[in-house]
């Protein structure tokens, strides 16, 4: 038993009121009773975002309450701050699955037990389980879940790269081992691979974590073992015929709500046992009561399948699934299964992207594929939401596809709108809307890397250099370090002949994500190249971009006259460059040299100075990054109330935003407050939580950050005050 904590006491009391035992709210919420029954007993001190908000809506709670539940569940004395849960939310509740979530939940709390892996055939219902029971796992791990999504990576290297993504790899060199495993070491984290059978020549990494890191975790999904000493096997099985029957009748009162279904339980069983209990199956089934009677929906299944069902039969749930999504593919129009087939290619699309997919207005043919089950749809919410084709569907299409000689058009089509959208990504991620923007590009992840993996098998590395350059500060935002020092490094190499101009801004990029993982040696190679192209083009910004990397490199390496006059330099250059977020970048760069050479007055008119120019851009990225700079030079000036103020108003937009490199900034800035005015064990924790926060993201402190680290906490980082507040936040 664990302490009789608050939300331990808040959960029973709103059970007991709402007339719930915990298996009923388990069975309500779609989660294990062991997840429900653990926090009760103050085992579990924090709960999932996912989980509380299911929970929330189980036990009916309005709004108000609602969010105060979620407040309390997610533990609001912050000491999750490091924690990154970065888990897909579900499209619909989890139907018949509490026996088997209770027992991968033992499975998941078990210590001895370091790899699970989900297999079972497609549309079985793998990805879902084990999202809830990542879900309900989350609150364990106090470095967080990392989730990637491996269907998208066509060899064991784009999957290294993807999971050193999803993990924050901070390593600057080496294999892709090592790179996960730095990253990882001893942080207590949950992996989650999904659709592991793409990339199965990827084990082997798999296998090298759990040696080298020993509180790491993995969770897999997959329809072949990963064949590893230290796997555990869990067949996922169709439903359980109640289960089953449960199952098609949510999805069909999704459809006709109007539809009574009290006395058809044999009917249903009948039908579900036509496609053998799996549940994309049972959803499709669902669909078609639109357009048919139960009697009627039953005889279909029996002949259809019966008739489309070919080929061996050592696997019959996975034939009978194929059979399944066949028999809707069947009943479309042909320019609806063309659609299906095209849409393949893409990891999720919007309607825009469809359109140019298609090349024809893709309402119609979207329509009918969600309709028809075959496509899922966004919330009514969304802006601009993203349509995804289920998994074992998109197999089917791709197939089809193959068989149409229309592959190679459709992949070309694909990775071209992803190229266009990432260049127009580059320019809005530094104006109004730049945080709709890194989040789009997120959401596109598989696409985007699904067009760079088309671009260099087809040898069109010009474009591929166009890919990896346009999305260098989507790469800093995210945390994808290597895998997008990765990109460019490929590009580069393959694209000798490139416009010089496109060159000049692969490096640049290449530059700043190696500066930012203290890759110094690597930033000044990049940095070199790109002085070269620079004089040759003759390009402002180009030798203004070489200029403020030359004296960001000479302010890691403490010399602080020169870097100063070199940002003063790359300032002057971009006030002629016509950019206006150079100037304002340039600006502040400039009060950063200032800062270090003592001249802090004109450091802080140049902050403020970029702060009202970044403010007039909408970028609220960096007027938060200039309130930290305005709060640095504040505390040397021997104002720490300023400087607190400052960061404050820095921590508000960051939240906001949820920009999590800006909050450990901004939590780096606090402790080095608290410091100044001997708040020796605030400044421990507060040290503790950037510290953290960087570990997720993969990213090492930045030079100015570390300089004023070195005044404020270097003293005191051995004393017991600071040591005690460090461990007080990490638990």
């Amino acid at each position: 038993m664990g302490p009789d904590t608050e939300l331990a006491r808040e959960l029973r009391r709103l059970r007991v009121a709402s007339g719930l035992t915990q298996e009923a709210l388990a069975q309500r919420a779609g989660i294990s009773v062991r997840a429900v029954s653990d926090t009760e007993r103050g085992i579990r001190i924090r709960l999932y975002p996912n989980t509380a908000e299911r929970i929330a809506a189980a036990i009916g709670l309005a709004d108000a309450d609602r969010r105060a539940f979620a407040t309390l569940a997610g533990d609001a004395r912050g000491r999750s701050a490091g924690r990154r849960v970065t888990l897909p939310q579900p499209r619909t509740t989890l139907v018949g699955r509490t026996d088997d979530l209770a027992a991968l939940d033992r499975l998941m709390c078990d210590p001895a037990i370091r790899l699970v892996t989900l297999i079972g055939a497609g549309g079985v219902g793998k990805t879902r389980l084990g999202l809830s029971a990542a879900a309900d796992c989350a609150p364990s791990f106090d470095d967080g879940v990392a989730f990637v999504q491996l269907a998208n990576c066509s060899d064991a290297r784009s999957a290294a790269l993807a999971i050193a993504t999803a993990v924050g790899a901070n390593a600057p060199k080496g294999t892709a081992e090592d790179l996960v495993c730095e990253s990882v070491g001893t942080r207590k984290i949950l992996l989650v691979c999904d659709t592991f059978e793409a990339a199965l020549d990827a084990a082997p990494l798999v296998a090298e974590l759990l040696e080298r890191c020993p509180a790491a975790t993995v969770l897999a999904t997959s329809r072949s073992p990963l064949r590893l000493a230290a796997e555990r096997l869990f067949v996922v099985e169709p439903l359980s015929v109640p289960a089953a029957r449960e199952l098609f009748a949510a999805r069909v009162a999704d459809t006709r709500p109007d539809t009574d279904l009290a006395g058809a339980g044999r009917l249903l069983d009948e039908i579900c046992e036509r496609v053998q209990r799996v549940p994309l199956a049972i959803e499709l089934a669902a669909a078609r009561t639109a357009h048919l009677g139960l009697p009627d929906l039953r005889d279909r299944l029996s002949s259809q399948l019966t008739v489309l069902t070919t080929g061996p039969v050592d696997d019959a749930r996975h034939w009978t699934m194929e059979a399944t999504i066949a028999w809707s593919y069947g009943l479309l129009v042909h320019e609806d299964r063309e659609a299906l087939e095209r849409l393949a290619v893409f990891d999720g699309w919007n309607l825009a992207a469809a359109a140019y997919a298609l090349d024809v207005d893709p309402l119609p043919s979207v329509s009918a594929l969600v309709d028809q089950s075959l496509v899922s749809a966004p919330p009514p919410t969304a802006a601009h939401g993203r349509y995804r084709l289920l998994d074992a569907v998109r197999e089917f299409g791709l197939a089809r596809l193959g068989l149409s000689g229309h592959q190679g058009e459709a992949r070309e089509r694909q990775a071209r709108w992803f190229l266009n959208a990432a260049e127009a990504a580059s320019a809005a991620m530094r104006q109004s809307g730049q945080h709709s923007v890194h989040h789009d590009l997120e959401a596109d992840l598989g696409n985007l890397r699904m067009a760079f993996q088309w671009f260099q098998a087809t040898d069109n590395h010009g474009q591929a250099l166009r890919l990896a350059s346009s999305l260098w500060m989507f790469w800093l935002w995210q945390g994808g370090f290597s895998e997008g020092r990765s990109w460019l490094r490929s590009a580069l190499d393959g694209a000798v002949d490139a416009n010089t101009h496109l060159q000049a801004t692969a490096r640049w990029g290449a530059a700043w994500l190696a500066y930012h993982q203290g890759d110094f040696a690597e930033a000044k190679v990049h940095t070199k190249a790109l002085a070269a192209l620079a004089e040759a083009n003759g390009a402002a910004a180009e030798r203004r971009n070489a200029l403020t990397l030359r004296g960001m490199i000479s302010l890691a390496d403490s010399r602080f006259p020169e870097s100063a006059e070199l940002l003063n330099a790359a300032r002057q250059l971009a006030e002629g460059s016509g950019d206006p977020w150079l100037l304002a970048v340039s600006t502040l760069n400039e009060g950063i040299g200032l800062t270090h050479i003592g001249i802090v007055n004109e450091a802080a008119a140049r902050f403020a100075e970029a702060r009202g120019r970044f403010a007039d851009l909408g970028d609220e990225t960096y007027v938060a990054r200039t309130l930290r700079h305005l709060a640095a030079v504040a505390l040397l000036k021997g104002e720490p109330d300023a400087a607190r103020k400052f960061l404050g108003e820095s921590s508000s937009m960051v939240e906001t935003a949820d920009d999590q490199w800006g909050t450990a900034e901004t939590f780096e800035g606090l402790s080095h407050v608290a410091a100044a005015v001997g708040d020796v064990r605030r400044a421990g924790c507060l040290a503790s939580r950037a510290d953290a926060l960087r570990r997720s993201l993969g990213v090492v402190p930045h030079p100015f950050d570390a300089i004023l680290a070195a005044r404020y906490l270097g003293p005191i980082r051995s004393t017991p005050e600071f040591i005690n507040g460090w461990n007080e936040e990490t638990g």
